[in-house]
């Protein structure tokens, strides 16, 4: 074991077993889930398209396509290439409220996909930034917390988002004619 992998596991194991009050367990759960968010996050849609201007209607096409990119990527390439087991497997079940995934761990999807909108919100309402990146972490740590990945899956999975969230951005700003049909008021 290398001694990054030994500091990976050392975190892992002090998250996973450090006190874990009922109430956290819970909030960690519902925070994990992205279908507790969906009504949520199609209502904030409908009203960026309608009333949010050109930045709203920027920041739902955005994140749309950030989403499309980054959950595949995670998902099925990046998982299949490094094919990292999870964590959790050999665990005892009174620290995994959840069960365990038999997917891959390195990154974390979650991390991913949420670092990847954080970028997007942040990009295109920079007062939204310290927001966006505070609920990107407490679904990051829930995946720790919760025992599915360790912490450097997370931090990966961070990564690839924020690159991808900002190469996004940055594309969409240069295609010619997209702030005439998002509105004028595009994201700069």
């Amino acid at each position: 074991m290398t001694s990054f992998q030994s500091l990976d596991l050392s975190l892992y194991h002090l998250i996973l077993y450090a006190p874990h009050p009922d109430w956290l367990t819970r909030a960690m759960i519902f925070v994990t889930r992205p279908e507790n968010f969906f009504l949520a996050i199609g209502v904030s849609a409908f009203f960026l398209i309608l009333w949010g201007g050109g930045r709203g209607r920027f920041l739902v096409l955005s994140a749309g396509i950030g989403v499309a990119i980054t959950d595949p990527l995670a998902s099925q390439v990046i998982k299949g290439i490094f094919r990292r087991p999870r964590p959790c497997h050999g665990e005892l079940p009174v620290h995994l409220p959840l069960g365990c995934s038999d997917s891959w761990s390195f990154p974390s999807s979650h991390a991913t996909n949420i670092f990847c909108e954080a970028t997007i919100v942040s990009l295109v309402f920079p007062r939204a930034t310290p927001w966006a990146y505070l609920f990107a972490s407490l679904v990051g740590y829930s995946r720790i917390y919760l025992g599915f990945h360790y912490p450097f899956d997370v931090l990966g999975g961070a990564g690839v988002g924020v690159l991808v969230g900002w190469g996004v951005v940055r594309l969409l700003r240069k295609i010619p004619g997209l702030g005439r049909f998002l509105g004028k008021d595009q994201a700069r």
